[in-house]
């Protein structure tokens, strides 16, 4: 069993656990109408509800050894506040509960007045056991709060709350279901006090619970209309940068080479009606064709591309997925740049500095904007680098339910001749995982994420597991017979690579770099485009096996060294009920918080980084650091022993732990957060800050900024 599944057994545990003790703790009370009467299959039902509960909490006790193997911080809080406050009452129950629950089913209607005088007054009668159900059913209840609310880093005052909650839920017990006492002792006045009394302490529970929800959500409005704080200094190295030295990210435009090519684009956002070769019509936002244009540059050369907004009225931006642009071209609206609203216009200029396959999509409201059709390809060869005979792009996509591949929800039909170098560039620009599965010839998967693979090695009956985000390019030999590509979430889709000489087919050359095609490859939308491809075979996506990059490839040089880290963070992704925006979420939260209430990673120029990342829920969470690649380490405590792995976004999957080293080399503002983006917009998101870098741009504002 993996650390995932353990985490959602623990999980089923806790709200069985709670919903028994309470059931244990009703029935206990209502068994028994006095002191002397007692319903004896009702108590055999309490009895019940409590070795139901007993045998719950003990399996909980009996993960955290397993829990706590696959990291601390799978286990933290359970230990140290959850364990101690679910197994003293529980305990409490088992001794003063169980015993009085059997006297009562064996004794039926009567029982004496001396029965259990034996036992300490704690452990003794009706009220003692009615008091240990109540409370062992409250520091369950409380465990469940400390799960979905607290999380794994929950402030003092959150739990100072926790505990005068659960404390005052036995306190109250005792007040409201016990009051004869009160009245018999210390007579008819006294019993009226001690329900005023019960009344406050509801009365003060109620308003200390509410207003702890008010205070949170007053903290989740107040983000609105508010800047980023700059960061003046980080752990205990150096002295705090002066605010008058910040530098402003407006200011961070990178260096640009002398007499270079300047390759110019234009793109123009705008809603309109797409109608795909099925036939199919739907509303997109896009750049003006789905993807959007290809985009291309050569190392040395500059990139110049002006954005226009003609009529979405969310506003866009362009960010450079994967590439490491000065911090000023970042696009990101709120850190970076204010959106581009209906009518406005802005102009980004970079160094072509990298080589690989990239991809461009919108950050301003990008959970919807990318969704609907604001992405495009964006590719950077290397002149240096033997050229491919033939380069086709293939970016899978649901666009609202339709899944594609390219620009096509049925077959794309290409034609190359056979024995030319083949070169197919997969891009996810979905949300949610994609599985590829190449039919018709062995390969290599020569880089991923933009990085070469160190000697990839031939690949077949493997799938390719995608992120959401990421990006591989495979290459082959073109054989005498047709090559299929497949993805899992376009079942109608495909794009089949047909042998023969680029003059028999027709057809304009959609999907393919058109750098690299002359002579070589021909096709797009063929003729017979709108039909149905071949199917695959059924089943063939699940019982596939999925190809593990950690042991793909040979040790060897990357794109980064391996240098010393000098400092270590940890970033825990889990879910928690939180405000979003003033909105009550099952938010997706970065240690404990949802963004943008999320603490900054603050770094400064030239530090190394260790980053340990740990997925608390069952979901991936393809963690995107912009600016950065970051080396892997380890995933699972477990290093790679093929090529370098050096990624722009990092794959975590359910109860997986990885470590990645993190070269603060690129000055700026930066976003890292998850590539599914229903995810970053409910709270997934987080900054990296360098120290003395200043952003004058705010979340919300004048121009709606709404990164996520």
């Amino acid at each position: 069993m993996n650390t995932s599944q353990l985490l959602a057994v623990d999980l089923v545990l806790a709200v069985l656990a709670a919903g028994a003790w309470a059931a244990a703790a009703w029935m206990t009370w209502t068994s028994t109408a006095s002191e002397g009467h007692a319903k004896p299959s009702l108590a055999g039902l309490a009895l019940l509800a409590t070795a139901v509960a007993l045998v719950a909490t003990a399996a909980r006790y009996a993960l955290l050894p397993a829990l706590a193997a696959g990291s601390w911080w799978f286990a933290s809080e359970r230990i140290s506040i959850s364990l101690p406050l679910t197994a003293i009452p529980a305990a409490w129950a088992a001794m003063a509960g169980v015993p009085f629950l059997l006297r009562r089913r064996n004794t039926g209607a009567h029982l004496s007045p001396n029965d259990g005088a034996q036992m300490p007054a704690p452990l003794r009668g009706r009220k003692a056991a009615v008091l240990a159900m109540v409370a062992a059913g409250a520091g369950a209840v409380g465990s469940l709060a400390l799960m979905f609310v607290l999380g794994p880093f929950p402030a003092l005052w959150t739990l100072v709350i926790l505990i005068f909650l659960v404390a005052g839920v036995v306190v109250l017990a005792k007040m409201a279901l016990f009051p004869r006492h009160a009245v018999s002792v210390l007579g008819p006045t006294r019993g009226g006090r001690r329900a005023t009394a019960a009344t406050a302490l509801a009365g003060l529970m109620a308003c200390t619970a509410l207003g702890a929800g008010v205070f949170t959500w007053l903290g989740s409005r107040a983000a609105d209309g508010t800047g980023i704080i700059t960061a003046v200094g980080h752990h205990d190295a150096g002295s705090p940068v002066p605010v008058s030295a910040t530098t402003p990210v407006t200011a961070l435009l990178g260096d640009m080479p002398a007499n270079a090519t300047v390759r110019r684009y234009e793109l123009t956002a705008r809603v309109e009606q797409v109608t795909l070769p099925s036939g199919r019509t739907t509303e997109a936002w896009t750049f003006g064709s789905l993807p959007g244009p290809t985009l291309e540059a050569r190392l040395g050369e500059v990139v110049e591309v002006v954005l226009n907004n003609r009529d979405v009225q969310a506003g866009v931006t362009l960010h450079w997925h994967g590439y490491d642009v000065p911090n000023a071209m970042d696009g990101v609206a709120s850190a970076t740049q204010d959106a581009v609203l209906p009518g406005q216009s802005m102009t980004y200029r970079f160094a072509a500095a990298q080589a690989g396959t990239y991809w461009y999509h919108t950050h301003q409201d990008s959970a919807e904007g990318v969704r609907k059709g604001l992405y495009g390809v964006f590719v950077v060869h290397d002149p240096a680098m033997v050229r491919s005979d033939a380069d086709i792009v293939v970016a899978g996509h649901d666009l609202g339910g339709l899944g594609m591949l390219g620009s096509s929800d049925r077959s794309s039909m290409y034609t190359v001749k056979p024995g030319s170098l083949v070169r197919v560039r997969l891009i996810n620009t979905d949300s949610l995982p994609q599985r590829y599965l190449v039919q018709g010839t062995v390969f290599t998967v020569a880089a991923v994420d933009g990085t070469e693979v160190n000697k990839p090695g031939e690949v077949s009956g493997k799938l390719l597991r995608l992120g959401a985000g990421g990006r591989y390019d495979l290459t082959f030999a073109m054989p005498g017979s047709p090559v299929t590509v497949r993805m899992d979430a376009a079942a109608d889709a495909a794009v089949i690579i047909n042998p023969g000489s680029p003059g028999e087919m027709s057809g304009e050359v959609s999907g393919a770099v058109s750098g690299e095609v002359s002579g070589a490859v021909s096709g797009g939308n063929s003729p017979s485009a709108g039909s149905n491809p071949e199917k695959g075979t059924p089943g063939i996506f699940a019982t596939t096996p999925v190809l593990d990059l950690l042991g793909y490839g040979e040790p060897g040089p990357g794109r980064v060294d391996t240098p010393t880290a000098d400092r270590e963070e940890v970033i825990v992704l889990d879910r928690q009920f939180r405000f979003v925006d003033g909105v009550p979420r099952y938010a997706f939260t970065v240690n404990g918080a949802a963004y943008p209430l999320v603490p900054s990673m603050q770094v400064a120029e030239g530090d190394v980084v260790k980053v340990t990342i740990i997925n608390r829920t069952a979901e991936p969470h393809p963690m995107h650091p912009h600016g950065h690649h970051v080396l892997v380490l380890s995933r699972n405590g477990v290093a790679p022993s093929g090529s370098p792995l050096v990624l722009d976004t990092v794959d975590i999957q359910g109860g997986e732990v990885w470590e990645v080293l993190l070269v603060a080399n690129n000055p700026g503002i930066w976003m890292d957060h998850c590539h599914n983006l229903d995810h970053a917009a409910e709270g997934m998101m987080m900054l990296m800050q360098y120290e003395g870098v200043s952003s004058p741009f705010v979340h919300g504002g004048h121009a709606h900024n709404r990164p996520e």
